[in-house]
């Protein structure tokens, strides 16, 4: 016996296109949604900003740990700091670092992964210039550099695709919510030095470690580094390591056209940094 009809039409066919139909309205729904909550990617302040506001954040909380270590100072007899400055020994002149600053316009915070893109595996690379913090490099003593916090605008990640940019401001790092614009990397300590000393055109490899927040999660990383000492007044160089999005509480939105995303993401920063001075 033949199938029901209505008007010439199976009620199979029917059935099929009501679900085509419906995964078609779902995902321009998802779709939808991820292009209103991108938002425009306009950074809503410069990196510089955020660095001082940490700096001072710091500051406060050096002071009032300075506070009380002076009160329980207080306590010391006359005795003990006559025995202190009796047993000094006499101190050496100490090189002084030189402070370099990240020019953004020359330096960019990236990162790359691989996916599916409508059946064609596919290379992702984001990329800023919206990249800013300092680097203190001891030129006689490299081991007692130190780099202070650095800051990216995750919101002005930009790939070669402007949907994808508008689901890594919404739903992949959130960076369209104040809270989340920034990538914040606070270096913990720097080891594996290659050279006990640099000069102009010298080359030093050398690991950070340091507390990598994304979307409010932090990590501790370690980027391997090499610095290039261009000029008395500029270095420049790379710091590259790899995480799993997955330690950020991060997700890819399910949308058809994407699938196989890597686990892991490649971070990158490649830099360009001046004297404070020059």
């Amino acid at each position: 016996m033949g199938s029901k009809s209505n008007k010439g039409v199976s009620y199979s066919v029917v059935a099929i296109l009501m679900v085509i139909a419906f995964a078609v309205g779902a995902g321009a729904g998802v779709g939808g949604w991820i292009y209103v909550m991108g938002g425009s990617g306009e950074a809503s302040r410069s990196v510089d900003d955020v660095i001082a506001e940490i700096d001072n954040t710091d500051d406060s909380t050096d002071a009032q740990v300075a506070d009380d270590t002076t009160t329980s100072d207080d306590t010391t007899t006359a005795d003990d700091t006559t025995t202190s400055d009796d047993t000094s020994p006499e101190t050496t002149a100490a090189s002084e670092p030189m402070s370099f600053s990240i020019v953004g316009e020359q330096s960019e915070a990236s990162f790359t992964l691989e996916e599916d893109l409508r059946g064609v595996r596919t290379t992702v690379v984001g990329v800023t210039n919206e990249v800013g913090g300092t680097i203190n490099v001891d030129m006689a003593n490299p081991s007692a550099s130190t780099i202070g916090t650095i800051v990216v605008n995750a919101r002005t990640l930009e790939t070669d695709n402007d949907f994808r940019n508008r689901a890594l401001r919404s739903d992949i790092l959130k960076a369209a919510q104040d809270d989340f614009e920034f990538i914040i990397f606070e270096p913990t300590s720097l080891d594996n030095f290659s050279a006990e000393s640099v000069a102009v055109g010298d080359t030093l490899t050398f690991d950070i470690t340091g507390d990598l927040t994304i979307t409010g999660i932090t990590q501790s990383v370690t980027f391997n580094a090499s610095v290039i000492v261009d000029s008395d007044t500029q270095i420049s160089g790379t710091a590259t390591t790899n995480v799993l999005y997955a330690d950020y509480g991060l997700s890819i939105p399910s949308v058809p056209s994407v699938a196989n995303v890597t686990e892991d993401v490649d971070l990158v920063l490649t830099f360009v940094a001046t004297a404070a001075d020059s």
